[in-house]
């Protein structure tokens, strides 16, 4: 653990509401040192897959012993479990519900553990702050080691995605971000040594891959990977979702 632990949250929270402010608040009063990073509470509602997409990313970008709070929890209150999964170095503390699905796939080498610490009271529509949020402050402080808040071993839910094979004949589209950028399943390194000749969207063809998004003139498509390391269907100066019409599991032909 680092001598000031950092604690990322990431939500579809919002913030327009003070829900994300009572997660931090129930963080920084058991753990005052702790560093508290937001990745994102601009997840779509509900939307698990996004929710997931941007855990992976930032288990990319943080050191070793981050502890990474992710709640897009529909199913808040029901009888679905709370995870602790040890991944990348890093605890990940987030509901079971496919959450966790593209890190685990992408990364690999992953540990799930039912998360079994629950507080005296706690209100049953806002675990993130009531069980999350303290869990991450405990795993933070020292004040309780992972295996004291969680439980044996067990299998996540994980959703129908993860990345495609090597010299895929098919990509998805898994994640439209801010900008409209279309990011698929693919890896940089299924296709790497291949060099598709052609992306397809249905009977439109965007190309080869390129290298950046100014390799083609203002409005036009173009496939390049992207700084996930992932293929992505792009629209220079534009957006793909707009002007293409993509939209998350549309599937786009690869040709060789």
């Amino acid at each position: 653990m680092h001598r000031t632990p950092i604690v990322t949250l990431t939500t579809d929270f919002g913030l327009t509401d003070s829900y994300v402010a009572e997660m931090k608040g129930v963080l920084l009063a058991s753990c005052p040192g702790a560093r508290i990073v937001d990745v994102t509470h601009g997840v779509g509602p509900q939307d698990v897959l996004a929710g997931g997409f941007a855990v992976e990313r930032a288990l990319r970008a943080f050191p070793p012993g981050t502890i990474h709070v992710a709640v897009v929890d529909p199913g808040v209150g029901s009888g679905r479990k709370l995870l602790r999964v040890d991944i990348h170095g890093q605890h990940v503390l987030c509901p079971d519900n496919g959450l966790i699905t593209w890190a685990w796939r992408r990364l690999g080498n992953a540990a799930a553990y039912e998360l079994i610490w629950r507080p005296d009271e706690t209100s049953a529509t806002f675990h993130g702050r009531d069980i999350l949020a303290p869990a991450a402050a405990m795993l933070a402080s020292g004040g309780s080691s992972a295996s004291r808040i969680s439980g044996p071993t067990v299998k996540p839910i994980l959703l129908p995605v993860g990345p495609a094979a090597t010299q895929p004949a098919e990509a998805e589209v898994i994640h439209i971000d801010h900008f409209g950028n279309a990011t698929t399943n693919v890896p940089v390194e299924a296709i790497l040594s291949v060099s598709p000749k052609a992306i397809r969207f249905g009977p439109r063809s965007v190309g080869p891959v390129r290298r950046t998004y100014a390799d083609v003139g203002e409005g036009e498509a173009l496939a390049l990977i992207g700084s996930s390391g992932l293929l992505e269907i792009a629209v220079c100066n534009g957006s793909a979702a707009h002007g293409l019409g993509l939209r998350v599991g549309d599937r786009l032909t690869i040709e060789y």
